[in-house]
């Protein structure tokens, strides 16, 4: 018989005990009723939030206090027992003997909950400031390949890992590039020519393998493959969108079907998606209350944009092989390690199996990554990540904490209590149907096109030199080049206006689009949400409400002021030469307000401003 902790035997006899407990039959029956609350998170799989804090009170007299249900308390084992037999009765805080008349219901007292939101703040802008030095060190240790990428391109790599890793790697690097940006700015247009202009050359690359390329061909052309999907998982951290994020996990759970570790990575996601309810819960928590795993993800992928071609034909040529998915799965090992660390009350000994997966797999991965290779730029990057990415474990205790919720005067036998993941992006989607803000100055702006704005006068809401909200203005239509033509003569198409009649499309300064000396962009919808939600506090605003202004321009808040001194990690941007934007301590943002024909209040723009 095994042996079971005090712990847990408190945890599985707390359901049994409230079940048998209470007056059923007795004089008081008329007076008191059992009454539960089920805490339910709006993700696509509609997790219960476990090990919830519950009280109940009437006229703020704490009558009961009591948690939500874990898998403990039923003795299931996280990710090593079908949790759906148990699942309907995870997330319920309950209570046998209550009042039936209205109860209030809270996650704590204020003061409490307030002081654990304030020390999750300072471990976000600690993880921020280590963010920071991350990408400093790693621009200065990868800097030799990118030095010889941008001078060199493909002519400095080996002809054996240009014809082995195809175009497979090249695409994928380079669009991974575009999107992500790197530490040391803007790579050279002229190294991706050259590289294109090799490959132009290999007529069928896969059945020319030469060499060192032909020993590792098979696992390269799978590799690119499980990098894309192992990208869009990172991508979906960076998205903010709880959506996008879940439809990435299917890629990363088909992995399972792989050979090696490969397929013990996919096995184990799949597994921990499907039946890890705490851990779920610190990644919704992490998620929806800050911007940190996509300030991670970011700051990872960029530093991997560092990673070369030119680097990685270093490392086939050690013979370690193409470790980059190893990378990859290694990184989001130590993510999910850290997320399970911020597990609920009461929730450590079902957690024990998984987390001893976790950790068994992502050091058999470092080993993998580091066997036989002399490179330091590897050894140097894996010992600084690590650290940092373990901080999320301490801030998801302090977010699972610190998490309030208030209901008032409920009636209701159970009391479904659905928990909002989509905030940020919701809220984004507001402010992109407000003005032009999110669509120049948000995380899905990328590089590349950050770059065509600042260099070549490119609107990234229609990428081309025409203004969105200028021919809007002009035309009465949103500009659409299939429809429209394109610069300089539009091929000759009229559009009707309403009042003017039929009207060429002419290229003016009326309708063409002007950027400044920067380009810049926030990192992640959190990010841009918290900093509109600080604009909107400024008392400028309050006043301007109240005008009869149709437009008010805040140019003076600091960026520090919001987001402490370390902000430079959740912006980005490049000036008129093409070089990577620096963002001193009097870093402003500025934001644009106008009033629409009703005169409510709405966000025409915000931005940093260098």
């Amino acid at each position: 018989m095994t042996e079971m902790t005090p712990a847990e035997v408190t945890a599985q006899a707390e359901p049994v005990a409230n079940t048998m407990s209470g007056t059923y039959g007795g004089v008081t029956q008329s007076c008191t009723a059992p009454r539960s609350v089920l805490f339910l998170y709006d993700d696509p799989y509609k997790t219960p939030a476990t090990a919830v804090l519950t009280r109940f009170l009437d006229k703020d007299v704490v009558l009961a206090e009591t948690r939500s249900y874990h898998v403990q308390n039923y003795g299931a084992q996280c990710s090593t027992e079908d949790v759906p037999p148990v699942r309907s009765n995870l997330g319920v805080s309950e209570q046998p003997d209550l009042p039936r008349t209205p109860l209030d219901i809270d996650t704590g007292d204020e003061e409490t909950l307030n002081a654990l939101e304030q020390e999750a703040w300072e471990l976000e802008k600690q993880i921020v400031a280590d963010l920071r030095t991350f990408e400093v060190t790693m621009a200065g240790v990868f800097a030799p390949y990118v030095t010889e990428w941008n001078s060199d391109g493909w002519l400095g790599a080996g002809g054996d890992f240009i014809t082995g890793v195809g175009s497979g790697m090249s695409s994928w690097w380079d669009g991974e590039k575009d999107f992500w940006g790197s530490v040391s700015g803007a790579l050279k247009s002229s190294a991706a020519k050259v590289g294109n202009a090799v490959w132009d050359r290999v007529s069928n690359p896969i059945d020319t393998l030469q060499g060192i390329a032909q020993a590792h061909a098979k696992a390269i052309t799978t590799g690119v493959d499980v990098v894309k999907a192992l990208t869009e998982f990172m991508r979906g951290l960076l998205s903010g969108d709880v959506d996008k994020l879940f439809a990435a996990l299917d890629p990363l759970a088909a992995l399972k079907t792989a050979e090696g570790v490969i397929g013990e990575f996919g096995t184990l996601m799949s597994d921990l998606f499907a039946k890890g309810s705490e851990f779920l819960n610190g990644l919704l928590e992490v998620f929806r209350r800050t911007p940190v795993l996509g300030l991670i993800a970011n700051s990872i992928m960029r530093v991997i944009t560092l990673m070369t071609p030119n680097f990685w034909a270093e490392i086939l040529g050690q013979g370690v092989g193409f470790i980059l998915p190893e990378v990859l799965m290694w990184v989001i090992s130590l993510i999910v390690s850290a997320l399970i660390a911020a597990t609920g009350v009461g929730a450590a000994g079902a957690v024990v199996i998984i987390a001893g997966k976790i950790a068994s797999l992502a050091s058999k991965l470092r080993k993998m990554i580091s066997a036989n290779s002399k490179i330091y730029a590897f050894v140097a990057f894996l010992r600084t990540t690590e650290p940092i990415i373990a901080r999320v474990g301490p801030l998801g205790q302090k977010l699972r904490q610190s998490m309030y919720i208030r209901e008032t005067k409920s009636l209701e036998p159970v009391k479904r209590v659905i928990i909002p993941t989509r905030h940020w992006i919701q809220k984004l989607d507001d402010l992109a149907r407000q003005g032009h803000g999110p669509q120049r100055h948000e995380g899905a702006v990328t590089d590349k096109q950050l770059l065509d704005r600042v260099l070549h006068g490119l609107d990234p809401m229609t990428g081309s030199v025409v203004d969105h909200d200028k021919f809007f203005k002009k035309y009465g239509v949103h500009y659409d080049p299939i429809k429209h033509g394109t610069p300089p003569d539009f091929g000759g198409t009229m559009i009707h206006v309403p009042g003017k009649g039929d009207l060429p499309i002419t290229m003016s300064k009326k309708i063409q689009h002007v950027s400044g000396a920067h380009a810049t962009k926030f990192n992640t919808p959190e990010d841009y949400v918290k900093a509109y939600e600080w604009v909107i506090k400024d008392p400028r605003v309050k006043a301007f409400e109240g005008n009869s202004k149709p437009t008010l321009r805040i140019p003076d808040i600091k960026m520090s002021d919001i987001f402490g001194p370390d902000f430079e990690v959740r912006i980005k941007g490049y000036d008129a030469f093409g070089n990577r934007t620096v963002f001193g301590s009097d870093t402003n943002l500025i934001a644009i307000f106008e009033k629409d024909s009703n005169g409510i209040l709405q966000l025409k723009t915000m931005y940093p401003d260098p």
